[in-house]
């Protein structure tokens, strides 16, 4: 092998990795686009809430009652909203959607309701949820509706599990940690 065809081959493989480094930094900048952009919807949306929903982002850590089962949606954006979810200690508010209705910035509901108990909620450990293992045991959660009805809970635990199955709690709010595991906060209502 000649001189010429080993720098050939070095300088090859460093432009290969040079454009790998762009690659990966473009990824990452479309990353953070899409969460600032999902977070600037969610605060909008939020914003109308606050409107709309009597007693919002009132934390008194005891709920207010019993409100309807199934949840009334409010269509804000073209997007049903059930409620908002508040975590106080981690600086975490967050409009809910509807079943069916996932949107990134958002958190969802899963099943169950509120009303029922095994009420289960998922978003993303990306833009909504990002500080939610930061949670501790005793942490309140609410849960507030359409209607303005508040759900308070504690924080309990956290955990990882494979299936919804393996968990019971009166409320869980989960994110996705890779395709087949997802870490869950549980709580427990405060009545």
């Amino acid at each position: 092998m000649t001189t010429s065809n080993r720098h050939g081959g070095k300088s090859i493989l460093r432009i290969t990795i040079v454009l790998l480094i762009i690659a990966a930094l473009c990824l990452g900048g479309w990353k953070y686009m899409q969460a600032k952009e999902a977070g600037g919807r969610a605060e909008q949306v939020l914003r109308t809430m606050y409107d709309l929903i009597p007693g919002l982002g009132v934390d008194s850590g005891t709920s207010t009652g019993r409100g309807r089962d199934p949840l009334v949606a409010l269509s804000i954006q073209d997007i049903d909203i059930v409620g908002c979810l508040e975590i106080p200690a981690l600086d975490i508010m967050v409009p809910v959607t509807a079943k069916g209705y996932e949107q990134a910035g958002f958190v969802s509901v899963v099943s169950g309701s509120p009303v029922k108990g095994n009420f289960r909620l998922i978003g993303s450990r990306e833009d909504a949820l990002k500080d939610l293992a930061e949670a501790d045991p005793g942490d309140n959660v609410i849960f507030t509706d359409t209607d303005g009805v508040r759900y308070a809970y504690r924080v309990v635990t956290q955990f990882h599990l494979k299936s919804w199955d393996e968990a019971d709690n009166d409320l869980m709010i989960c994110y996705e940690t890779d395709s087949q595991t997802q870490f869950v906060l549980g709580c427990t209502a405060n009545y």
